[in-house]
């Protein structure tokens, strides 16, 4: 007779069997690997937000249109505009760079203007902005347009916008060699790590020395600040005089000048010497050491020629002149 027998299921072993004993040395947090991984994720997730915050402070390109089309319909001759903060000046000039000529982009203070526009963003404030409060502001989205009259243009005669009309000389062994005036361009190497563009008209001073020029460009200053002037390289303890004739002198002569940034910031150049003349007799003297940056210095037109015509002439020296790549910007002024 067949035995009809179960099979059991589960070994009664298995059922008494004590459970196994936790291994003190299995981790019971995350794993260097999911560490990691969390790692990863949050710096994601940290970035993301950093573009959000990025992208939620860039004025796009039509608030920048819209802005400076405002400023566009209300120009006048003798208004400026500016940017602040400074390194947005890139967005001016694609949004308005009609307005903006050398001159302007490289103007050493605001004495040819009657007006001033201020174009900003992120609440940027510029540093050539009068203390009042503006007779205009008008925010075009992330971009604010602000406007300040000036006082009456003072700019007699710019020294920089006819230094074409100018002579120049160069003292060697106490004789004055007349510099060349050429009329075509030079090298198209300058730049901001290259030195002043060769423009034209200029005057070359020495064919064996082609650094010693003088002519209008536009260079850089110490705080890379482009600038408007006259370069006028120094040759030695003997200067290359830059001279005006007949010019109508108001009351003084504003001058700015400095060394391109690069040489500048080496710290390891001699001293430049500047001076002034009134028909071959000195009315002012500057000292440019590195570091100065773009340094003002103002002469007085004696009392007794001020409204009158004269001569004026621009010295300049140094006793080391080893890449002294000097450049100046000067005006005669109606007053101080």
């Amino acid at each position: 007779m067949a035995e009809n027998a179960e099979t059991p299921t589960t070994s009664p072993r298995a059922i008494d069997a004590p459970a196994p004993a936790a291994d003190s040395t299995t981790p019971t947090g995350p794993t260097p690997a999911s560490r990691l991984w969390w790692a990863i994720a949050a710096i994601g997730l940290i970035e993301i937000l950093g573009q959000r915050v990025i992208e939620s402070r860039v004025a796009p390109r039509d608030e920048w249109q819209e802005a400076l089309a405002a400023v566009r319909a209300e120009w006048q001759p003798h208004d400026a505009v500016v940017v602040a903060p400074l390194w947005a000046d890139p967005l001016l000039r694609e949004a308005a760079g009609e307005l903006v000529d050398r001159p302007m982009a490289g103007h050493s203070d605001l004495a040819a203007y009657a007006r001033l526009w201020v174009v900003s963003i992120r609440g940027h404030r510029s540093s050539e902005a009068p203390e009042g409060a503006p007779e205009l502001s008008h925010d075009y989205g992330r971009v604010r347009v602000e406007r300040w009259s000036l006082p009456a243009p003072s700019v007699v005669y710019d020294l920089v916008e006819h230094v074409g009309e100018a002579h120049v000389t160069r003292r060697e062994r106490g004789l004055d060699l007349p510099c060349r005036r050429l009329d075509a361009m030079g090298s198209t190497q300058g730049g901001l790590a290259n030195g002043p563009i060769e423009g034209a008209p200029r005057h070359l001073c020495d064919p064996g020395r082609p650094w010693l020029w003088v002519g209008a460009t536009t260079t850089m200053d110490l705080e890379l600040r482009g600038r408007h002037c006259v370069s006028q390289h120094a040759q030695g303890s003997e200067p290359i005089t830059t001279s005006y004739d007949d010019v109508p002198l108001g009351r003084a002569v504003v001058l700015h000048g400095g060394v391109w940034w690069e040489r500048e910031r080496w710290r390891n150049g001699g001293d430049v010497e500047v001076v002034v003349r009134l028909d071959g007799e000195e009315i002012g003297r500057m000292t440019h050491h590195d570091g100065d940056g773009w340094k003002r210095m103002e002469a007085a037109i004696p009392e007794a020629r001020a409204g009158g015509r004269g001569r004026i002439s621009v010295d300049v020296s140094a006793g080391d002149p080893e890449f002294r790549a000097f450049c100046w910007a000067a005006s005669t002024r109606s007053g101080s």
